[in-house]
């Protein structure tokens, strides 16, 4: 049997090895250097020289002779650290220190975080594990950075799994992927605050305010009062970009479109957590409206475009001109698309051409609808629109509806926008509505003009009507008047949204003048006036209130006749709900309402989502009150109290209500689609 063997120094190699240090320890500073050179090499040369044989093997029980006398078990040390190197492992990552917004960035962008759920499909490593947690410290300062924290301290962990003591080590292969948590301690110390800004206008714009020009004066000073990171502000990289974006967006708006930041420096003083701020802002030229270049007409003619243009050439060519001759032409019911651009060319920019680029609507088209409300219950609906009638300028919509109390045909020309804007109209129709005991046949043929601005609509016409009313029972013949009137129907809004508003208001008013002719009834001059106010408003988070006053009057003579039509009646979804439509009002004496001179009513309602997922969908409590009377003195109100739900679709609100009515004594079911201005 082969013994192991030792290599032990013999006591010349000792002698050799520690002289030099001694002689340089004892010899005064520098005589070491010359001492010959070959004693460091005959010293090594010594060592290697000197072998003997051990009379024994090692003690096994004695760790350090195990190492030097069995390679085996360095060996197997080593293999165990690799195989935990090379072992799979999973981790959950926990982020301490922090509120919960900067821990979902970090959580959204640290790659520790973006591994965590990938890190068994991927295979992970216990060593790529390491090299994402030495890149953590560093990822997760430049994410704080952006959200002011500069002095921020990190530190990261691994908290091992417990293992049982006897637990055997697989040095061949790793088995089931290692569960780690993850720990990132941070300290993000206090939020950078804004110090100085200083705004510095170069370009056109800051020629022209050294020069006097008022309006450039006001935009340079409207610019400073725009910045919205104000001093002592939280500073961040997004407040930061968003207040430059901020800049921009406020020269462009004054027609300077190529207006851009040509410099900017956020000077982060980390000491004294404070950031110092500079913006150069190159106004460009300010750019003004040169020719109009339409694309996509064909039944449309171009001077009816050229109608509804809100600017004329030369003009500052400014984003809301822009946006409000954009709106016009999408609410002339010509088209299907509209768009109006141009690209800033400073080149251009004393006359820059503008594109209106368009899509048509068909030239005819066919509607057909089924429904229901509470005028004319279950209802079929028929309507065709032809763009342009007979080759000439006019729409021309022609609408059949057929209800089971209600039915009416109808015939309107509109012309294409004229110069104003304007649109003439002529219309004809012939209506029939059995309400409250009655028959009420209406005859009318009306021409006019209406005009509508952004926020203003106008409506000027004259109008021949003819109202015929029979008992439902006996078939007898109870009114037939005429009457031929000068009316204008004035239409405001101030709104957040077209269709489902939520603050503002809307005021409506119409006047009517002109003359009856009663087979009955004395004939004579008679005036009529209504108007309604309607405002909406947000109550807290969540709330939404609604309120609305409606009042109307005749003036006349009591001898006047005035046409059925023409009086007032109250009732029915958008006037007091728990009654029928139109049936509160002075009655005759089979209890039909035939009409009053004077009405008031009014509505105050509460509406919420139901829950913050489902947004569309609205519970409201509501109290109506009104009624329609002969003469103010004889007034007196009906109440309506109820509960409902609103769904706000894309193409308006629909409204179901239950209401209880004081006067009728009984709930009724209520339908309504769209908002009444």
């Amino acid at each position: 049997m082969s013994l192991p063997i030792r290599r032990r120094p013999s006591p010349l190699s000792l002698l050799l090895a520690v002289l030099p240090a001694a002689l340089s320890a004892a010899l005064p500073v520098g005589l070491p250097l010359l001492l010959p050179a070959f004693l460091l090499p005959a010293a090594a040369r010594a060592q290697e020289s000197a072998v003997e044989t051990d009379p024994g093997p090692a003690d096994p029980a004695d760790p350090a002779q195990a190492d030097e006398t069995d390679p085996t078990v360095e060996d197997t040390l080593g293999a165990e650290q690799r195989a935990q190197e090379q072992r799979y492992v999973t981790w959950q990552l926990d982020i301490r220190g922090v509120d919960a917004g900067l821990r979902a960035l970090l959580r959204r962008h640290l790659d520790l975080a973006r591994y965590e759920e990938l890190a068994e499909a991927e295979r992970i490593t216990r060593i790529e594990l390491t090299r994402l947690m030495a890149a953590a410290p560093a990822q997760a300062r430049k994410l704080l950075e952006t959200e002011g924290h500069f002095n921020a301290r990190i530190s990261t962990q691994v908290v091992e799994p417990a293992q049982p003591a006897a637990a055997p080590v697989n040095v061949t292969a790793p088995n089931q992927p290692l569960a780690l948590q993850v720990v990132i301690d941070i300290e993000p110390g206090p939020r950078t605050r804004v110090g100085e800004f200083r705004l510095e206008v170069q370009g056109p714009l800051a020629v022209a305010a050294e020069a006097g020009d008022a309006e450039a004066r006001d935009l340079v000073e409207r610019l400073r009062q725009s910045w919205s990171l104000p001093r002592d502000g939280a500073y961040t990289q997004r407040a930061w970009a968003d207040a430059k974006a901020g800049l921009i967006a406020t020269g462009r708006t004054q027609a300077y479109a190529a207006i851009q930041i040509s410099g900017s420096v956020a000077q982060i003083d980390t000491a004294g957590e404070r950031a110092d701020l500079f913006v150069v802002l190159d106004s460009g030229p300010r750019f003004r409206f040169g020719e109009l270049r339409y694309e996509g007409l064909d039944h449309v003619r171009p001077d009816a475009v050229q109608a509804l243009v809100n600017f004329e050439a030369g003009e500052p060519l400014k984003e809301q001109t822009l946006l409000d001759f954009q709106d016009r032409l999408v609410k002339s019911g010509l088209f299907d698309n509209v768009s109006v651009l141009y690209e800033p060319d400073p080149e251009q920019a004393d006359a820059m051409p503008v594109t209106v680029r368009v899509s048509e609507q068909s030239l005819q088209q066919a509607t057909f609808g089924v429904g229901a409300s509470d005028l004319s219950g279950p209802r079929i609906t028929l309507e065709h629109l032809h763009q342009r009638i007979a080759g000439y300028g006019w729409q021309a919509k022609t609408r059949l509806q057929l209800g089971r109390s209600a039915q009416s045909l109808s015939l309107d020309l509109t012309s294409h926008p004229q110069p104003g804007p304007y649109r003439n109209l002529m219309g004809a129709a012939l209506t029939r509505t059995d309400a409250s005991g009655l028959r009420v046949t209406n005859e009318r043929l009306r021409l006019g003009r209406t005009q509508d601005t952004e926020r203003i609509e106008r409506l000027y016409f004259v109008e021949w009507q003819r109202a015929m009313t029979r008992d439902l029972d006996s078939g007898l013949m109870t009114d037939d008047t005429k009457a031929a009137t000068v009316n204008y129907h004035w239409v405001w809004r101030d709104l957040d949204h077209p269709i489902l508003p939520t603050r503002g208001f809307s005021l409506s008013a119409e006047t009517a003048a002109g003359r009856s002719y009663a087979s009955t009834d004395n004939s004579g001059f008679f005036g009529r006036l209504t108007g309604r106010l309607t405002g909406y408003w947000p109550l807290g988070a969540s709330w939404y209130g609604q309120g609305r006053v409606q009042l109307g009057q005749v003036f006349a003579r009591d001898a006047v006749a005035v046409p059925f039509t023409l009086l007032f009646r109250a009732g029915g979804d958008d006037s007091v709900r728990g009654y029928s439509y139109q049936t509160l009002g002075p009655t005759d004496a089979n209890g039909s309402a035939v009409g009053g001179r004077v009405l008031g009513a009014g509505s105050i309602e509460l509406a919420r989502p139901f829950s913050a997922s489902t947004p569309a969908w609205w519970g409201a409590v509501f109290v109506d009150a009104g009624n329609a009377a002969e003469r103010w003195s004889d007034f007196k109100n009906a109440y309506g109290a109820g509960i409902g739900v609103r769904w706000r679709s894309p193409v308006g609100p629909l409204r179901i209500d239950l209401a209880w009515g004081d006067q009728s004594q009984r709930w009724r079911l209520h339908f309504n689609v769209g908002v009444t201005f």
